[in-house]
C-alpha cells in the first residue's frame, strides 16, 4: 500500500511515502527569476546549528533536508525521493535523488545523510528528541539508506522536515574538525540546498543565489535572495514603505499596534504562516527555588495575571491567550482546556494558603522577572514584562524587572538557571515529543536555554512523554497528551501567556510560501517579471 499521509497525522502511522518530486500548484504561472530582499536581523554566524532565528533562515535555503512539508502542510518527498517504514516501526528504508549533489560538485551518498543524522543527534540541541533512537545504519548502495532504531519513534520524519532541525551535511567537509560547532566550514558552507552563498558582508548582509544544479527540477524560482540587516527602527519602516524590503517578519520592524497602518499600503500583504507548528510566550518559573517551588504559590500567580487583557489590549487581538502546555495549533492540543481564569481573589487565597502572609507594606515576597530587552520584540518581552510586574503587586508580590541585553544576556542567565521568573518562547517544533516534552522532562535539566531550565521533575510526566513517543495508535497517543496536559495545567511549572502568531509583511507582488515551516522559500516566486 502507498499512501501520502498529513503531516498531523504521520507521527502516528507507519507510512511508504512516495510521489514525485514537483514543485507546489499554484493559481498563477511562476515567474522565473528576480531577487528578494528580506528585512533581517544581524546573520552573526553561517552554522546551520547556531540558534539564532535568522540563521537558520539562511541555513534552511543553503542546507536541504530529507523531506520536507508541501503546501498542504503533508510529508512530501525532497532528497528521499521515497521511503518506507516496517511494519513494527523501527526499520526505516530512504531511496535518496540520485541527482542529489553538494555544492562543491560531489555527489550526496547515504553516508552523508547517516553523518547528519548522527552529527544532529551529538550537537543538535532537541538532539536526542528528535533522534535518539536510532541505533545503526545499512548502506545498501549510494542512495539507499537503512536505519534501524532500538523502538518506534513517531517524530523522526517530521524532524527531518526542517533544514534547521535535519540539515543534509557533506561528511568530506564537516567530518573532519572534532567539534562540529567550532570548524572553519561554517565560514563558507557547503550544502546541498536550492541556494548557495553568494556574498556576505559582515554586519551589512548576506546575498545567496540559485544553485542551478538543484536535484528538484525549475526550483528555486528567484535569482537571489539578500538578506539585508538593519538595525535602526526608523530605517526600517521607511524602508518598507519605500519598497526597500519585499519580505520582512512584523516582529522585527513594528508592534501589533503598527499593523492596521502598514497594512494600508498597496505594495504590501500581510501573511499569516499557516503551517502545523505553533510558539508561545511562556512565564518560566524556577521550581528550585522558594517561593516558587511550591505549588500553591506557582497557581496563584497564573489566577493574578489577566491574559486575555494581553491579547485584547495589549496586542490588539493578535495573540490568543494560552489555555494550555500545547499551541492551540498543535494537533495534540486538547481543545476542552480553558487555561486559568483571571481571579485575583483566588490568588490571594492561595498565598495566604501557601503560608506567605500580606505584610504590613502590602508585600509578601519579592522575585525578579528576566526578559530581552528593547528593540527586540517587545511586545513578547517588555510589554507583558511590565503588565506581570503590576499585576502581581496587586497580590503583594514585587516583581524586580531586569532586562538582558539581547538573546546572548538572557540566554547565559536562563543557562545559568539565575532567575525567578523568565519570559520565555520555546516552540512546539510540531511534535511534542520533539518542542515539547524538552521542556519538562527531568533527563533533560540543562545549563542550556531551551532545555528545562525550571527544573521541574515528575516521574509520570516523564513516563507520559515517553509512551507517547512511540505509541503507534494516533488515537492512544492523543490520550496520554491529553493526560499530560492536565498535569502540568495542576502542576503549573510555567504559566503558558499567550499563542503566539508569526506575520510576515510581502510584496503583493511576491508569492510567500506561508505553509509548511514558512521557509521553503524556493517556491517564493514573483507573479509578475520584476524590472
Amino acid at each position: 500500500m502507498t499512501i501520502r499521509t498529513k503531516a498531523i497525522q504521520f507521527a502516528s502511522t507507519l507510512v511508504l511515502g512516495m510521489a514525485t518530486l514537483v514543485p507546489a500548484v499554484h493559481a498563477e504561472e511562476p515567474v522565473q527569476g528576480g531577487t528578494v530582499v528580506y528585512l533581517s536581523s544581524k546573520i552573526p554566524s553561517l552554522n546551520p546549528l547556531h540558534s539564532a532565528y535568522e540563521v537558520g533562515l539562511v541555513a534552511s535555503q543553503i542546507f536541504s533536508s530529507l523531506v520536507r512539508l508541501d503546501e498542504n502542510n503533508e510529508i512530501a518527498p525532497y532528497l528521499a525521493e521515497s521511503w518506507e517504514i516496517s511494519d513494527d516501526g523501527k526499520t526505516y528504508t530512504f531511496n535518496l535523488a540520485a541527482n542529489g549533489q553538494f555544492h562543491d560538485g560531489s555527489p550526496i551518498t547515504s553516508e552523508d545523510v547517516a553523518f547528519s543524522f548522527e552529527t544532529m543527534k551529538e550537537y543538535h540541541r532537541f538532539g536526542t528528541q528528535m533522534f535518539g533512537p536510532i541505533e545503526r545504519y545499512e548502506f545498501p548502495d549510494a542512495n539507499t539508506l537503512v536505519m534501524h532504531l532500538s523502538k518506534p519513534h513517531g517524530p523522526l520524519l517530521l524532524a527531518a522536515t526542517n533544514p534547521r532541525q535535519m540539515p543534509i551535511l557533506s561528511k568530506a567537509v564537516y567530518g573532519q574538525a572534532e567539534d562540529f560547532m567550532k570548524q572553519d566550514a561554517h565560514r563558507d558552507p557547503v550544502g546541498s540546498g536550492p541556494f548557495r552563498i553568494g556574498e556576505m558582508k559582515a554586519d551589512e548582509f548576506v546575498r545567496i543565489v540559485r544553485n542551478e544544479d538543484h536535484f528538484v527540477e525549475g526550483l528555486p524560482y528567484l535569482d537571489a535572495i539578500i538578506y539585508r540587516n538593519v538595525q535602526d527602527k526608523t530605517a526600517k519602516r521607511i524602508g518598507l514603505r519605500q519598497n526597500q524590503f519585499q519580505l520582512a517578519r512584523t516582529d522585527s520592524v513594528m508592534q501589533f499596534s503598527d499593523i492596521a497602518e502598514f497594512s494600508k499600503l498597496d505594495h504590501l500583504s500581510l501573511e499569516e504562516y499557516k503551517g502545523v507548528s505553533g510558539g508561545a510566550i511562556v512565564l518560566e518559573f524556577n521550581n528550585r527555588k522558594e517561593p516558587l517551588n511550591n505549588k500553591l504559590v506557582r497557581q496563584a500567580i497564573a489566577y493574578a495575571i489577566n491574559r486575555t487583557q494581553i491579547s485584547d489590549v495589549l496586542h490588539g487581538g493578535f495573540t490568543k491567550p494560552s489555555r494550555s502546555p500545547f499551541p492551540a495549533t498543535n494537533v495534540f492540543f486538547n481543545d476542552q482546556l480553558k487555561g486559568y481564569p483571571f481571579d485575583v481573589e483566588k490568588a490571594n487565597a492561595l498565598l495566604d494558603e501557601a503560608g506567605f502572609p500580606m505584610g504590613d507594606d502590602d508585600t509578601r515576597f519579592e522575585l525578579n522577572l528576566i526578559y530581552i530587552a528593547p528593540p527586540f520584540m517587545p511586545d513578547f518581552n517588555t510589554l507583558p514584562s511590565e503588565f506581570i510586574a503590576a499585576s502581581l503587586k496587586k497580590v503583594g508580590i514585587k516583581v524586580n524587572l531586569e532586562p538582558q541585553q539581547g538573546f546572548a544576556g538572557w540566554a547565559e542567565r536562563s543557562a545559568a538557571w539565575d532567575f525567578d521568573m523568565s519570559i520565555n518562547w520555546p516552540g512546539d517544533k510540531t511534535d511534542p515529543a520533539i518542542g515539547i516534552s524538552r521542556l519538562y522532562v527531568c533527563e533533560n535539566i540543562k545549563n542550556q536555554a531551551y532545555t528545562n531550565t525550571s527544573g521541574y521533575c515528575n516521574e509520570k510526566v516523564d513516563e507520559i512523554f515517553e509512551q507517547a513517543a512511540v505509541e503507534a495508535d494516533f488515537e492512544k497517543r492523543s490520550a496520554l497528551y491529553v493526560e499530560v496536559q492536565d498535569i502540568l495545567l495542576e502542576d503549573m511549572p510555567m504559566l503558558w501567556l499567550f499563542d503566539t502568531p508569526t506575520l510576515f509583511f510581502a510584496h503583493t507582488d511576491l508569492f510567500f510560501p506561508s505553509y509548511g515551516t514558512a521557509e521553503n522559500w524556493d517556491v517564493m516566486y514573483w507573479k509578475e517579471a520584476q524590472e
